[in-house]
This record gives C-alpha cells, sequence and structure tokens, in this order.
C-alpha cells in the first residue's frame, strides 16, 4: 500500500489574511493572557510569510513589523491602538495592485511613527 502526500497550497494572501486576523485579535486582547496566543500564531504566520514568499513586497513590512514585536517580546508592551494601526495599514497595503519599493519603505515608516521598533537591533 502506497501513501499519497497531500500538498496544499498557501498564497502569500492567505497568509496576509490569518496575519491581519491576529493582529486583529492582538488589538482586542491586548494587555490580557489570551493575548499571547495571538502574538504566537502571528509571529508564525509571519516566519511563514517570510519564508515563502520572501520575494512578495508586503513581507519586508510584515518582518519589519515582526522584528519590532519579536525582540525581547515587546509584543508586550504594545497597546491595543496600535495593534489596530498596524492591522489598518497591512490592510491597506494588501488592497493594493502593485506594491513598490516606496510604498514599502512609505509603510515602514508608518509602522514607526505608530511607535513600533522596527529596527531593535540596530546602533543609536
Amino acid at each position: 500500500m502506497k501513501a499519497e502526500q497531500t500538498v496544499i497550497f498557501v498564497s502569500a494572501a492567505e497568509i496576509t489574511n490569518h496575519i491581519l486576523e491576529d493582529l486583529q485579535k492582538l488589538s482586542t486582547y491586548s494587555g490580557e493572557p489570551m493575548a499571547a496566543v495571538y502574538a504566537d500564531n502571528l509571529l508564525r504566520e509571519m516566519h511563514l510569510l517570510r519564508d515563502k514568499y520572501m520575494d512578495n513586497p508586503i513581507a519586508e513590512v510584515v518582518i519589519a513589523l515582526h522584528d519590532a514585536l519579536f525582540f525581547q517580546n515587546r509584543w508586550i508592551d504594545y497597546t491595543a491602538y496600535q495593534y489596530l494601526q498596524a492591522y489598518n495599514l497591512l490592510s491597506s497595503l494588501a488592497r493594493q495592485e502593485t506594491i513598490n519599493n516606496s510604498s514599502v519603505e512609505e509603510a515602514i515608516l508608518v509602522l514607526e511613527k505608530d511607535g513600533f521598533n522596527t529596527l531593535p537591533l540596530a546602533y543609536n
């Protein structure tokens, strides 16, 4: 008997939707113990997007946000409002037909403006 393996293709759009769902949940549960579950899911989805679709421009923005959240577990320190702002930004970016380098740079600067430290390892 031969076991068949089923391969499931997951698109960048599907992963981005999962990221958006988790950001929305984090904004709802920010400051509560349940937030840890959504933060864990979010960070895993961010890794998946990076690993599978690094050439996708939205991945750069997602990784910048990932670095801000992951470094020293700083996801705990961000507020519901900040998560909502990140959700709105990524949602807006995902709806664009084309994302150019300028859009990516602008989005990362908006994350910084919203208080996310997207370069936590940078020297001051």
